[in-house]
């Protein structure tokens, strides 16, 4: 059996906060929820066991509920030091543990394929530590500051976590530095060595940082908001398992990627509403009324709403001098505040049946703003933001919202703005819809899935 150990024992001395770290939310989670749900879904992990402050056992155990981390099998009391929360971990894992996984709780980019190297490599060599590359030349310096030797970098590597042992060999290596009076090391591997023990090393990934101070927290933020999620391939017999009789809304969506993602939903078995001004129910997302008669509409008929997807939006090339006042509230009234408008209408459903999810188009265009486009490109990027921020204050109530980010599309709108353009370049609607369905597979929320240009001419 594999087990991880998670160490979320920190009291964030170099955090500046008041609130310990690992409980900090990011794009609407924990932090330590963010890395629990990675070794839960993971099929090399077959339990889990949690060292926290003891101020933090029951908080940890709502953490579990809320989010059906069912692996999790015990949350206990860690030590003063990493070593001895290490230690405590190990000692909870119980005879039946054959392998062990130690990972930091504030590594929140730990991946499947790291976790899967891990195991595979842990049945071999019985120690195995997770390395990347250094880009920096380390210097060796003197007592006096005066550098002493210049390693050879192709030879040096920066550790992460998870760290892999065989379960008898890591808990003889603590057993051994306690002993011998080793109380603060910070490495578990370090430990193995000193058995004279050879370790192994799997490569890692740069963005499995480890969130250590303020800045750090920012950059997070930032890898949330940009990363492309690993949005894996299912089959279409997966695709209807999921999604088959799911009542879908998908506003805009008569046109577009809306109009493919509906069509695509019919296939899966979906009871699904394409919605626009035209329609019946019609719906008109800047206006608070047509909304709420829309939803209220389906609900009644449905009795439930799963998923409501916005795919409506406008661009308008103008630069700022010689944009209108009415043109720039024309950009904004439909990108962003008909977002907000069918977010407060949606989440009344959401809430009272007790789940719910909320999905937005936005483009490519929102992480930097260009010449022409300021309206168009703020006003995705304020729909990021918005629903980010919506993301955390409704993750309690089991509801998700996430956001797609498309690169350029052949869609009728940009054909308006756009003209004739060379159809390798732009993705499909088709593909864009494929992809937004493995989307909703994921169980994430307050996240950016980012849709490239990675399609072959027979998707086209």
């Amino acid at each position: 059996m594999v087990k991880a150990v998670i160490l979320a024992s920190g009291i964030s001395e170099r955090f500046s906060s008041e609130k310990p770290k690992q409980f900090t939310k990011l794009a609407g989670l924990p932090l330590l929820v963010h890395t629990l749900k990675i070794f839960q879904h993971s099929k090399y992990v077959d339990e889990i066991i949690v060292t926290t402050n003891k101020d933090n056992i029951e908080l940890v155990w709502n953490y579990i509920n809320l989010y059906s981390l069912s692996k999790t099998i015990k949350v206990v009391v860690g030590g003063k030091s990493r070593q001895e929360s290490s230690y405590i971990g190990l000692s909870c894992c119980g005879n039946n543990t054959e392998y062990v996984l130690i990972h930091d709780g504030v590594r929140p980019f730990v991946t499947e394929r790291i976790i899967e190297d891990l195991v595979d490599s842990v049945k071999i060599h019985k120690a195995v530590d997770t390395v990347i590359p250094s880009a920096d030349t380390i210097v060796e310096i003197d007592s006096k500051g005066f550098i002493r030797e210049i390693p050879d970098r192709s030879f040096l590597r920066r550790g992460q976590t998870p760290q892999a042992f065989e379960y008898q060999l890591v808990e003889h290596a603590h057993e051994k530095a306690i002993a011998d009076g080793i109380e603060n090391a910070t490495d578990d591997c370090a430990l193995v060595l000193r058995l004279n023990h050879p370790v192994f090393t799997i490569t890692g990934d740069e963005q499995n940082m480890k969130i250590t101070y303020p800045l750090d927290l920012h950059i997070a933020d930032k890898l949330f908001q940009l990363r492309s999620h690993d949005v894996q391939n299912r089959t279409e017999m997966e695709l209807l398992h999921e999604l088959k009789g799911k009542v879908f809304i998908v506003v805009g969506g008569t046109s577009g990627i809306g109009k493919a993602l509906a069509e695509r939903l019919l296939e899966c078995g979906s009871i699904v509403y394409a919605l626009g001004r035209e329609t019946t129910p019609s719906i008109d997302i800047t206006k608070p009324k047509s909304i709420d008669n829309a939803l209220s509409f389906i609900f009644q008929k449905e009795h439930r709403l799963d998923f409501i997807i916005n795919c409506a939006g406008d661009l308008l090339r103008r630069n700022v001098a010689f944009m209108e006042e009415d043109e720039w509230n024309y950009i904004y009234d439909l990108n962003i505040k008909g977002a907000f408008l069918l977010s407060k209408s949606a989440l009344k459903y959401f809430k009272e049946q007790g789940f719910g999810y909320l999905l937005f188009v936005s483009s490519s265009s929102y992480t930097r703003g260009r010449g022409g486009y300021s309206a168009y490109s703020s006003s995705k990027a304020a729909l990021v933001n918005f629903c980010q921020a919506l993301a955390e204050e409704v993750s309690d109530s089991n509801i998700k919202v996430n956001v797609v980010s498309p690169a350029r599309v052949a869609t009728p709108l940009r054909y308006r703005n756009f003209g004739k353009e060379d159809s390798q370049m732009l993705l499909s609607p088709k593909y864009v819809a494929d992809r937004i369905l493995m989307a909703f597979l994921m169980d994430t929320t307050g996240s950016v899935f980012e849709i490239n240009g990675h399609e072959s001419a027979l998707e086209r």
